[in-house]
């Protein structure tokens, strides 16, 4: 048997097996589930470069398997919150075709738990659905790892491609940077406490691109840390896609087209925090996406949407201003001006429940449409591990209560 470890960001993790055989608030006594883990399932809409045709030089490394038979996904995720009991969602909801899960099972703490589908060990989830494991009896503290390894029987189609993973043959040496499919989108866990789970949603800055593997991953995994030695009652679930964009298909759904699925509809939400909007600035200054140009105004509209469908579903709407820029390769002096004029009135409304200042935090004082140099990955685009760390103490800890 050989087996492929592939690591991730700090928040979730794949091993790819083949078989080569064969509160807020207060403590309340009526339990309740909560998403302690999430990830955001897309499938990539249209094309994905200035033109559709494959990328040798993307960053986030060549494409894993489309198709796989009899292997094991085994995703390492960090969980949030602490509860007694876990459940784990799977989503096969930009799937062509049904997905049949021979097994499914948790290893924590060197013990391996066995999930199972209404008392069945396997399911077949039809194509764009979800499905929710029955739940386990297991304890577990928050910012504990689990391994969940999803056994996968038959030929299937993984349904995205989309997380980065650099794969690490068994022996450990270092294999070629690839993308995988990605199945387990929520960690569940149920709670005699009633933390309220905080949903960080947008683009790569909010999924974490530019943090180091194995770190301490983008601001809302930092943001989390904090809250759990902070002993205050929100868990954090990051939502980011990389590539996204709030008013138009590309790298997944828009933000308006998945904010209910993707973000309201976690178990436990009671705050979003919004930071998107940078990819409808830029994207459009490449000729692939010139018909999708937006103006403020359209991102303004959209923003507001955003605060009135989250507060509509019970929720907090916190804002966030969008980071600089310059010297990203879609920069542009049209986009720039758009950008602050989007910041201005971020800064301005008084519609959201909270703004962060995320541009004050990141942009250099001496030419503040860049980022500070300590501060990005190397593309001026994408925070690095300094820059991430001071978007997360740049929160309070109150900001959404």
């Amino acid at each position: 048997m050989a087996t492929l470890i592939g690591r991730g960001f700090a928040a979730s993790t794949f091993v790819l097996t083949l078989a080569l055989t064969t509160g807020a608030a207060s403590a309340n006594d009526e339990p309740h589930w909560v998403a302690a883990y999430a990830f955001a399932p897309s499938a990539e809409m249209g094309p994905v470069g200035p033109t559709s045709a494959p990328n040798p030089n993307d960053p986030r490394g060549p494409l894993g398997p489309e198709t796989v038979q009899d292997v094991r996904l085994t995703h390492i995720v960090t969980v949030a919150a602490s509860g007694r009991r876990v459940r784990l969602k799977l989503s096969n909801t930009h799937g062509a075709e049904p997905v049949r899960i021979g097994g499914l099972s948790i290893e924590h703490n060197g013990a391996r738990h066995s999930a199972r589908f209404d008392g069945a060990p396997s399911v077949v989830i039809p194509a764009g659905a979800s499905w929710l494991s029955d739940p386990l009896d297991l304890t577990v503290e928050a910012l504990d790892a689990l391994a969940v390894s999803i056994d996968l029987p038959e030929r299937t189609r993984l349904p995205t491609h989309r997380w980065r993973q650099t794969l690490t043959n068994a022996d450990g040496s270092t294999g070629q940077p690839m993308r995988l499919g990605v199945l387990l989108s929520a960690v569940e866990v149920e709670s005699a406490f009633r933390p309220g789970v905080i949903v960080a949603f947008g683009d790569s800055i909010t999924e974490g691109t530019g943090a180091l593997p194995g770190g301490a991953g983008g601001w809302p995994e930092r943001l989390a840390r904090r809250m759990v030695e902070a002993k205050r009652p929100w868990a954090v679930v990051n939502l980011g896609i990389g590539g996204n964009r709030l008013l138009h298909r590309g790298s997944g759904p828009s933000g308006l087209e998945r904010l209910d699925a993707d973000a309201l509809g976690q178990s436990g939400a009671r705050c979003l925090i919004l930071l998107e909007g940078v990819n409808d600035i830029g994207r459009p200054s490449r000729a692939a996406y010139a018909h999708q140009r937006v103006e403020a105004a359209q991102l303004i509209a959209a923003y507001r949407q955003v605060i009135q469908r989250t507060r509509a579903a019970g929720l907090k709407a916190v804002l966030a201003t969008i980071p600089p820029f310059e010297g990203a390769s879609y920069f542009t002096a049209e986009g720039e001006t758009t950008r602050a004029a989007v910041n201005q009135w971020l800064r301005q409304q008084s519609e959201a429940d909270g703004l962060i200042d995320f541009d004050a935090v990141l942009r250099d004082p001496q030419a503040p449409s860049r980022m500070r140099q300590a501060f990005h990955s190397g593309d001026w685009l994408h925070p690095s591990d300094a820059g991430y760390q001071a978007m997360a103490e740049a929160i309070p800890l109150d900001v959404c209560g």
